[in-house]
């Protein structure tokens, strides 16, 4: 017998997963060795010039759906961001709920009891890595610009001032030779 696929899994989901990139600055991998510590900006961060084409609103003409910004001078070689992504967590059975009423972490340093709705099924993996995330990835990839360092990004450290940061995996290769061609890491993970 055939399981039907519901929309409602899958857009919890999506919604998580987009909040999570919007919220989790602090547990992003940027390539500026210094975008984890805002202390060090001393407040100033570089601008760039860019067009930014808007999502459309309801009943907005299109003048309206674009924002431009403008770069210090000597400032104009910010390039769209390349955005890797780790999901690790999404095939390692004991960070993800897989059958009902067992424990899991809740990325808060606790462990609680997996509902039917928390189950990450395979289906539901091949749609989040095999869907989802290429399509968030590019929507931001087209929005952000960066400076591209010339290194590989290594990843820090996420302990325990990190709050949610610490509870993902970060493959030690991360932290010790980097991410070639990845301007910032997303790791991934379902509850």
């Amino acid at each position: 017998m055939r399981r039907q696929l519901h929309a409602t899994p899958f857009l919890s989901l999506a919604v998580f997963l987009l909040l999570l990139m919007h919220g989790a600055g602090g547990c992003l991998a940027a390539a500026h060795r210094r975008a984890l510590d805002e202390g060090m900006w001393g407040g100033v961060r570089p601008s760039a010039t860019a067009v930014l084409r808007e999502l459309p609103r309801k009943g907005q003409g299109a003048t309206q759906a674009y924002t431009v910004a403008e770069a210090e001078e000597g400032k104009r070689d910010w390039v769209p961001i390349r955005i890797a992504v780790s999901t690790e967590d999404l095939t390692d059975p004991s960070k993800h709920c897989t059958k009902e009423k067992e424990k899991k972490p809740d990325f808060k340093g606790q462990e609680s009891e997996c509902t039917k709705t928390d189950i990450l099924t395979p289906e539901m993996t091949k749609t989040l890595v095999g869907e989802i995330l290429p399509v968030a990835v590019k929507l931001h990839a087209e929005r952000l610009l960066v400076q591209r360092a010339k290194s590989p990004l290594v990843v820090p450290s996420f302990e325990a001032g990190h709050e949610v940061c610490q509870y993902f995996t970060v493959p030690e290769a991360h932290h010790k030779a980097g991410v070639k061609d990845a301007d910032m890491v997303l790791y991934v993970a379902s509850r």
